[in-house]
């Protein structure tokens, strides 16, 4: 039996969906020198620091 190191078990990772039903996904921005994240619902096209954010 191989051994599977943790990060290749993220396969079955849990899809965040925003609460006007549309899913989050994490982007990143290059702005004055450094990469900010912020989360963004691709059913309404809002914009949040947080996933949590948009739940």
């Amino acid at each position: 039996m191989s051994k599977v190191s943790k990060n290749a078990r993220r396969v079955g990772e849990k899809e965040l969906t925003s609460r006007w039903g549309g899913k989050i996904v994490m982007k990143g921005l290059f702005k004055n020198g450094r990469l900010t994240y912020y989360a963004t619902c691709e059913k309404s096209g809002n914009k949040a620091r947080r996933p949590r954010d948009l739940m």
